[in-house]
């Protein structure tokens, strides 16, 4: 199975090709609790992504409550190998480039 940080970068070059500029969040001891990995944005859209390396990830506290909210202001979703597919189409409808 690959690891999370391989697949962050996947979906970071893949925001990227389309036009995205892209921040990576590295958890420590000043980062908010929830916070999710990748925050995005182009042309005043913007969106966070929580990263994981399998759907039975764990997710830590506060993440789905943080992507729930970001959700419903603009784009937040947990991504992994299983669902990148589904979100990738979500953001090209969003994203066209």
């Amino acid at each position: 199975m690959p690891k999370e940080a391989d697949f962050q970068k996947k979906v970071i070059q893949y925001l990227k090709s389309k036009g995205c500029i892209t921040l990576k969040y590295e958890a420590n001891a000043t980062t908010r609790v929830g916070i999710p990995d990748v925050f995005f944005c182009k042309e005043g859209f913007y969106g966070f992504l929580e990263c994981k390396k399998a759907k039975n990830s764990p997710i830590r506290p506060g993440q789905k409550e943080f992507i729930e909210k970001v959700n419903n202001w603009s784009y937040g979703k947990i991504v992994y190998p299983e669902n990148f597919d589904e979100v990738k189409k979500e953001l090209e409808q969003i994203l066209r480039s």
